[in-house]
C-alpha cells in the first residue's frame, strides 16, 4: 500500500510540475531532439528572487566552460579586483670581487598565466627586464645556474581528470606556476619541393630547447613526447610546397623561461657553468643570501578574468582556479583549490552543497554542477559583491561579442545578454543576466546528450529565451 501511494504522489508531482512549466520551456523539453538529453534551467529575477521559468533545476549536469563564472566569480571575491600575480627575480648566494655570483638566480612562478600570452595587451617586457634586473648587478659570471621555480602550483605532467583527447592540445595546456605564451609553442613545418623531406623551419617563439623530429604520414596531425620531454615527434600529411603550422604544448613553461632569460644574458657576456633547469617539487628556499632583484606584475586581476570570460580561456581558467588554493595554504593542488573556492562560497551563504568542481575551467567532465547553483552564484555577485559590475562586464554579450557573438543576434535580446556559454562534445550551455524591461535576471541553460545538431540546439535555446522575455 505504501509503494503504491508513493507511487501516485510521485505521479502527481510530475503531472504538477509538467502543467507549472512556462510554455516556452515545455516546448523546448518536448522537442524530439532533447527526447534524451539531460536538461536543466532555471530563470530568476535577481531582485525579488522570483522564479521566471525552471526546469529539474537541482541536476547535476556536465557545465563546461560556464564553469569559469565559478571561478572568476570566487576570485574577485577571495582576491579583488585589483590583484596582481607576481613574478619574482632572486639572486641567491654571493658575489665575489670579480663579479661572479657563487650561487643562482631563481624566477620563482606567482602563478601568472599571462606572460607574453597572446591575450595579454601589456608590453611583452618580462624576459628583457628580468635579465637587465641581472645585469643591474653588475653580475658577469653566474657560479651556478638560472632555475624556474614553478613550486607554487603542486605540478603534473598531465591533466588526470581531462580527456586524452584534449591533453596538450591548442586550448588545453597543463598550467603552472610559470606561464610564458599560452604555454604553447607553435612549429612550422616544411616540405619542399627539392626533396620532399618535411623539416622543421622555425618555431613561435623561438627555443633552443625542442629536438623534433618529423614524420610525413597519411594520417591526422599529432604530437607525441613523454612527461617534460624536449623531444617530441610530430606526424601527419606534410604537403610538398607547404608550410604547416602545428601547435604543440610547451613541456616545461618554467625551464622555457629561466632558458629564455639566461640566453639574453648570455648574449650580454654573462657566463653560467650550469645549464638552466627548473623545480616543480621543492620550492625556493630563501636564506639571508638571497636578494630580491626584480618583480614583474600581471595586470589587475579585472583584466584578466575579462579576458578569460570573452575569449574563455582554459589556461587562464586554470591558474586563477589554483592559486585560489593558496588562501589557507603555502602552496597549492587541486584538491586545495576545490575547497577553498567551495568553502568560500558555503560559508557566504551560496549552498554548494551536492554540486562537483574539479577544476576551474570546465575542461573536465567530471564536474557536476546545476542551475541552481549557477543562479545562486550569479545573484550573489549582482547583489552583494563589492565587484558586480567588474564581474558583470567580464562576461561577452550575446549578438555582439566573445564567443556569445552570434547567439541571440538576429533576436530582440541582442545586446541585452550577458553570457558565457559552455560547449563540448553534445553539452550546450549558457549562464549569465538579462536585461529585459527595467528588471534584471539570472539565468542558466545546461543540456548535455542532444541529438540535433548544435547549430539547431542554439537556434531553440534562443527561441525559448525570445519567448521567456517577449
Amino acid at each position: 500500500m505504501k509503494k503504491l501511494l508513493l507511487f501516485v504522489f510521485s505521479l502527481i508531482n510530475i503531472i504538477a510540475n509538467a502543467q507549472d512549466l512556462h510554455p516556452a520551456v515545455k516546448k523546448f523539453v518536448d522537442d524530439p531532439g532533447l527526447l534524451t538529453a539531460g536538461v536543466g534551467i532555471l530563470v530568476k529575477d535577481v531582485e525579488t528572487g522570483e522564479i521566471v521559468a525552471e526546469y529539474r533545476k537541482k541536476t547535476n549536469l556536465i557545465p563546461a566552460s560556464i564553469t569559469k563564472l565559478i571561478t572568476t566569480a570566487a576570485a574577485f571575491e577571495i582576491l579583488s579586483d585589483t590583484f596582481r600575480f607576481e613574478t619574482k627575480v632572486v639572486m641567491e648566494g654571493h658575489k665575489s670581487k670579480d663579479s661572479t655570483l657563487h650561487g643562482s638566480i631563481y624566477i620563482i612562478g606567482g602563478g601568472d598565466p599571462s606572460i607574453a600570452s597572446k591575450y595579454n595587451k601589456s608590453p611583452n617586457n618580462f624576459f628583457t627586464n628580468a635579465a637587465n634586473a641581472v645585469s643591474k648587478e653588475g653580475i658577469k659570471k653566474v657560479d651556478g645556474a638560472m632555475i624556474g621555480d614553478a613550486s607554487l602550483y603542486a605540478q603534473c605532467a598531465q591533466m588526470p581528470i581531462w580527456l586524452v583527447e584534449d591533453i596538450g592540445t591548442y586550448y588545453a595546456p597543463t598550467p603552472s606556476a610559470i606561464c610564458a605564451y599560452d604555454n604553447m609553442i607553435r612549429v612550422y613545418v616544411n616540405n619542399p619541393e627539392t626533396d620532399s623531406i618535411a623539416i622543421v623551419s622555425h618555431t613561435v617563439p623561438n627555443t633552443s630547447l625542442l629536438n623534433i623530429k618529423v614524420i610525413n604520414k597519411d594520417t591526422p596531425y599529432r604530437v607525441m613526447a613523454t612527461d617534460y620531454s624536449w623531444n617530441k615527434t610530430i606526424e601527419g600529411p606534410f604537403a610538398v610546397g607547404k608550410v604547416q603550422e602545428i601547435i604543440s604544448e610547451n613541456p616545461e613553461p618554467a625551464l622555457f623561461v629561466a632558458d629564455n632569460v639566461e640566453q639574453i644574458l648570455k648574449e650580454s657576456g654573462v657566463e653560467f657553468t650550469k645549464p638552466a633547469s627548473t623545480t616543480r617539487i621543492d620550492d625556493f628556499a630563501k636564506s639571508d643570501s638571497c636578494k630580491l632583484l626584480y618583480t614583474h606584475y600581471s595586470a589587475p586581476l579585472s583584466e584578466i578574468i575579462r579576458e578569460t570570460n570573452f575569449h574563455s580561456i582554459n589556461l587562464y581558467a586554470e591558474n586563477i582556479f589554483l592559486y585560489l588554493g593558496l588562501r589557507n595554504s603555502l602552496t597549492s593542488s587541486y584538491p586545495k583549490s576545490i575547497s577553498s573556492t567551495f568553502g568560500w562560497w558555503n560559508a557566504h551563504g551560496v549552498n554548494a552543497k551536492g554540486t562537483y568542481q574539479v577544476d576551474g575551467s570546465g575542461l573536465s567532465m567530471k564536474n557536476a554542477i546545476n542551475p541552481n547553483f549557477f543562479v545562486d552564484v550569479l545573484i550573489y555577485m549582482k547583489n552583494k559583491s563589492k565587484y558586480a559590475n567588474a564581474f558583470y562586464e567580464s562576461l561577452p554579450v550575446c549578438g555582439v561579442s566573445g564567443t556569445v557573438k552570434s547567439f541571440l543576434a538576429n533576436t530582440p535580446l541582442k545586446g541585452k545578454a550577458h553570457f558565457k556559454s559552455g560547449s563540448m562534445e553534445r553539452v550546450q550551455n549558457y549562464a549569465g543576466y538579462v536585461e529585459h524591461g527595467d528588471k534584471t535576471y539570472a539565468v542558466c541553460l545546461m543540456v548535455n546528450n542532444f541529438s540535433c545538431s548544435r547549430a539547431e540546439l542554439r537556434v531553440k535555446m534562443g527561441n525559448m529565451l525570445k519567448e521567456i522575455f517577449q
